[in-house]
């Protein structure tokens, strides 16, 4: 009788889920699947921190719309976990995979022991403990559709080294062996409320769409524009959903976050809105009274039940997969006349640009230099196939509200979690994901201590993501915002560190930019660098709108 290893399993369970990549880093409980990995078709992407691997697959995963494995041993699995909630907020379907020591030895003080599935299960869609070495195949298959199906995120598979090793019978896998159901099916929502918000649509005077991270996950962008185009409605997007349809759209009113995007405060007076995926939360007052009007009529559509009607009560609530369930829509709203709203839409579009142009008139040539003169600059550099990642306080924010966009699946932020750190990793995720495409990560200085050894595996595996550093010496927001509120700065304050310098260091491109007339040609000389780069540029210290509205919040004189 045929045996095959546990760890050959895994890579042939793995490879049934059209996995061709995989992120991580080595360790002595997962040293047998890495060596059985090594002579597999798989790319592997090793990392110099498991926070920073699990950053880039949930990166990956949501630009590619596909499973995104990272692989870590027992102290590396807690290293993961901070990404693992993480990944929770920006809905990153991530198998999450760990070794554990020898299963007879759980329990009794084996090496490196802790209790890794009760550790993931609070910030993950789902955690198990492999029980067989045969049942490898099932389990991985029930974690790609558990973070594949439904609102998606995070999922951990623990897989004791010994199961690695183990040989099993063909004859017993078989039973456990993946058929062709593929990926979960997609959930179609419910016909008579599909009529019933086109309904309340086609009866609006002043609606809007909100399009989030569920309609990122299996939306076309080519439906989503047959939906806005046939029910002529302005459309706002953020986080994965973000240009579903071109920032340039007559439609689009861009980036759909108030305090970076004066346009949103409109839905003052909106009369319906829909949310496409899009949580009703913290960014957007939970649906309440601001910035919405008491009367105003929410259409939900989710995959998440749990999601509709929370906060606030939806007028229609639809169950369901975006992708198929904007399709339906879409299908329905084009069997209505629709009326073109000339003054609802000409009233946000002028507000959209009257917006823009007042953050371009802060771009000046002018030292020490505003954020606004880096976002200029930058735009010289890329096209709508650049992958553009922000992370980190008010630097960042500035470039976020005024960079547009019009190629999906080309933008990150920083997630609703608030985890600053994460951009080095998902740019370098997103480098792996699309290889012939420009990747840039805006960065503070602050957050770029969090994983700025990436830069290393960068260099390792030839990723030439570009890297623009505004360094202010400060933990940005949160120094403007106790400036504000207390007068003082605490634990704030940091050092004018020469990150150019560490980026030679470790094999890449360094530059450090003073003086904004210098920042074009520094520009050139990164971009036409073969590899990574970084500059480091100094910035002045100013407030961003995103600093402005915490502070005005909890003063109370804003809502």
């Amino acid at each position: 009788m045929a045996k095959t290893t546990g760890s050959d399993l895994l890579i042939r369970a793995l490879q049934a889920e059209g996995v061709d990549t995989v992120f991580g880093i080595a360790g002595d409980h997962i040293l047998h699947m890495l060596d059985q990995m090594y002579d597999a078709p798989l790319r592997m992407i090793d990392f110099r921190h498991e926070s920073g691997a699990a950053h880039a697959a949930d990166s990956y995963s949501r630009i590619l719309r596909k499973g995104g494995v990272m692989l870590s041993t027992t102290p590396g699995h807690a290293n993961a976990l901070p990404a693992l909630a993480n990944a929770m907020h920006s809905e990153a379907p991530i198998i999450n995979i760990a070794g554990s020591a020898e299963s007879a030895n759980i329990g009794r003080g084996a090496m490196q022991e802790f209790d890794q599935v009760g550790a993931a299960k609070p910030i993950t869609k789902g955690a198990w403990d492999v029980p067989s070495p045969a049942r490898i195949p099932e389990y991985v298959a029930l974690a790609f559709r558990t973070a594949l199906s439904g609102r998606q995120g995070p999922v951990h598979l623990t897989i004791p080294h010994d199961f690695q090793g183990a040989e099993v019978d063909d004859a017993e896998v078989v039973r456990y062996a993946p058929r062709e159901y593929g990926t979960p099916l997609q959930v179609l929502g419910d016909p008579a409320q599909i009529d019933r918000a086109i309904d309340v649509l086609n009866s609006a005077e002043r609606p809007v769409i909100f399009a989030g991270s569920s309609a990122g996950a299996t939306a076309i962008p080519s439906e989503v524009q047959r939906l806005v185009e046939t029910m002529r409605i302005p459309f706002f997007s953020e986080d994965s959903g973000r240009a579903l349809i071109p920032d340039s759209h007559e439609y689009s009113m861009g980036l759909g976050y108030i305090p970076l995007n004066a346009t949103v405060r409109n839905v003052s007076e909106a009369d319906v809105v829909l949310m496409l995926g899009k949580r009703l939360d913290y960014t957007n007052g939970f649906g309440g009274n601001p910035p919405f009007a008491s009367d105003m009529k929410f259409i939900v559509v989710d995959p998440s039940s749990a999601q509709v009607a929370r906060a606030r009560t939806a007028e229609v609530g639809i169950v369901g997969d975006l992708g198929p369930v904007i399709t339906q829509m879409a299908d329905a709203a084009e069997k209505r006349s629709w009326t073109e709203r000339t003054e609802w839409v000409t009233k946000l579009r002028s507000a959209h640009d009257d917006w823009h142009a007042g953050l371009d008139d802060l771009g000046k040539v002018e030292n020490p230099m505003h954020p606004m003169h880096v976002s200029k600059t930058l735009q010289k550099f890329i096209d709508d196939d650049t992958h553009v990642t922000w992370d980190g306080g008010d630097y960042c924010h500035f470039l976020r509200a005024s960079i547009k966009r019009d190629k999906p699946f080309r933008f990150h932020n920083v997630s609703s979690f608030g985890m600053i750190g994460v951009a080095l990793p998902y740019a370098l995720g997103a480098q792996v994901a699309l290889p012939d495409s420009t990747v840039v990560v805006g960065n503070g200085d602050g957050s770029l201590g969090f994983n700025g050894m990436e830069i290393d595996t960068m260099v390792r595996h030839n990723l030439p993501v570009k890297m623009f550093i505004g360094n202010n010496s400060i933990w940005g927001i949160d120094w403007q915002i106790q400036k504000g509120l207390y007068g003082r700065p605490v634990w704030t304050d940091l050092l004018p560190t020469r990150y150019d310098i560490m980026a030679q260091g470790l094999g890449a491109y360094g530059e450090h930019v003073t003086r904004a007339e210098d920042l074009e040609g520094a520009m050139n000389r990164a971009f036409a660098y073969d590899g990574p780069a970084l500059l480091n540029i100094d910035i002045e210290q100013v407030i961003s709108p995103v600093a402005e509205a915490a502070i005005s919040r909890k003063m109370g004189t804003h809502g």
